[in-house]
């Protein structure tokens, strides 16, 4: 009896072990990963503490920052793209090279630092290595209209303006109400010479932005180069009145102007300009080139 008591009490008491340390494990298990959370949280603030500082331009605290987070959670890929973003922005490319590497080790499936990756090529001329990570950022997130952009901005400077056209198209249709991206697909218009195209885009462009003098003033350019006087005097105008002190915008308003035979009227503006800077010419320059069609030797500004 003592024998059948004994295994049994011997049982019982080995249960309670058991049942005493998976409870314990379950609340190591816990408390492990409240850490974690708490550790992942820390660390994603520092990032958002770290992004804070980079719009208000103080980079070496934004860096540190993200050093901290990275040490915090070193697999995190947005973590290393922030910091070798941060090192693009100090010029330290060979850090910012490896961090964007990093990240792609961490999580080859993010577009992000490839898209970093790719701003970094662009800078030394490496269009072929740029486009190559543009467009499988691209591939990777199909609704992303700034990924398309990017990718047509290197078409462009390779001189592949009918693909930079195609791919700026998708960037307008994902994103219709962006200014910027309207503007850029009627400048890849225009170098073609696809002028109709161009002034449609143009005006949208401005239509959407009408705070922006420069887009009114390209929409005005090639409207002249249509003959449309009427609308490119308005144009150029309603630039002029955003910027009353721009000199290049009374001068483009004077060829208007002239171009309508209103003489008089285009010297009266012309006297209030007075001499051009360099840079200032070279803008008038580009300008009338539009206006006359010739956009055979125009780059992209």
């Amino acid at each position: 009896m003592r024998e059948v008591e004994f295994e049994f009490g011997d049982s019982y008491e080995r249960q309670r072990l058991i049942a005493h340390h998976e409870r314990m494990k379950a609340e190591d298990e816990r408390r492990r990963h409240e850490d974690m959370e708490l550790q992942s949280q820390t660390a994603y603030l520092r990032m958002r503490l770290g992004d804070f500082y980079i719009r208000t331009g103080k980079i070496d605290r934004a860096l540190s920052e993200y050093r901290r987070a990275i040490k915090m959670d070193g697999r995190n890929a947005v973590f290393r793209t922030r910091l070798g973003d941060t090192y693009a922005l100090k010029e330290m490319v060979q850090q910012a090279m490896k961090q964007y590497r990093l990240a792609l080790e961490c999580d080859p499936e993010l577009a992000e630092p490839r898209v970093s990756l790719g701003d970094l090529y662009c800078r030394f001329g490496m269009f072929n290595q740029a486009l190559e990570q543009y467009r499988i950022a691209a591939e990777m997130e199909p609704t992303r209209a700034f990924y398309r952009y990017k990718v047509a901005s290197v078409l462009a400077t390779n001189d592949h303006l009918e693909e930079a056209v195609q791919e700026m198209r998708i960037a307008v249709s994902l994103s219709p109400t962006e200014a910027f991206y309207h503007f850029r697909l009627g400048d890849f218009h225009l170098r073609l010479g696809n002028l109709e195209q161009a002034c449609e885009e143009l005006r949208t462009a401005s239509e959407l932005a009408p705070w922006d003098s420069y887009y009114l003033v390209r929409y005005g350019g090639v409207s002249l180069a249509l003959g449309r006087i009427v609308e490119a005097i308005d144009a150029f105008r309603s630039a002029l009145e955003i910027e009353p002190g721009n000199r290049c915008y009374r001068v483009l308003l004077a060829d208007a102007h002239d171009r309508a035979g209103l003489r008089q009227e285009a010297a009266r503006l012309l006297r209030q300009v007075g001499e051009l800077n360099s840079y200032e010419m070279e803008f008038v320059g580009r300008r009338r080139m539009e206006f006359h069609g010739d956009v055979g030797n125009l780059d992209a500004e």
